[in-house]
């Protein structure tokens, strides 16, 4: 089966996540960007999301154009006078009825209906940022138990072994 599909409404969750809101008043909207994109890659891959983060025009007289991170997550920019929610729900609508599982990530309580109405699934901003954080604490959880494991081998060694490496430690020198 294929990979779901994952589709965040950039500058919605930008407004909700309030360090992408801090960040976009004090640093750039770039910044911001950027950052949201940065903190789905893990998420993206644990979970082994297919993920489009959209962003609006903007104001912008740029065609419409798609940009891959390292990560694999697609970034779009709409066109001119195109705004994310008539991107995404025509994605949705493309995928509806297909045996593609869809998630769309946004607080706009419009959009999620329609987006239901495609059949696909939607959560709220705020839904998106527990799940990305329950993931990084996984991950650090993960992590922090494969240092233990790589750190306890002198559990492995004899009592003799150890003190003798013990004292190369402390003097420098193999007292044996």
């Amino acid at each position: 089966m294929n990979a779901a599909l994952l589709i965040v409404d950039g500058y919605n969750v930008i407004g909700a996540w309030a360090e992408l809101q801090h960040l976009q008043r004090e640093a750039s909207i770039e910044l911001a960007r950027d950052r949201l994109v940065e903190r789905l890659s893990s998420y993206v891959a644990v979970h082994h999301y297919e993920t489009i983060v959209v962003f609006d025009a903007y104001a912008q007289t740029q065609p419409a154009h798609h940009q891959s991170t390292s990560a694999g997550i697609q970034v779009c920019f709409t066109g001119w006078g195109e705004t994310a929610d008539t991107w995404i729900e025509r994605c949705c609508a493309q995928y509806r009825g297909s045996r593609k599982r869809v998630r769309v990530a946004t607080s706009d309580r419009v959009q999620q209906l329609v987006v239901s109405g495609y059949g696909a699934e939607w959560l709220s901003a705020q839904q998106l940022l527990r799940e990305v954080n329950q993931t990084d604490a996984e991950i650090r959880s993960q992590q922090q138990r494969q240092r233990g494991q790589g750190q306890s081998l002198a559990r492995f060694l004899d009592p003799d072994t150890r003190e003798r490496l013990n004292q190369w430690r402390i003097h420098g020198v193999d007292p044996g």
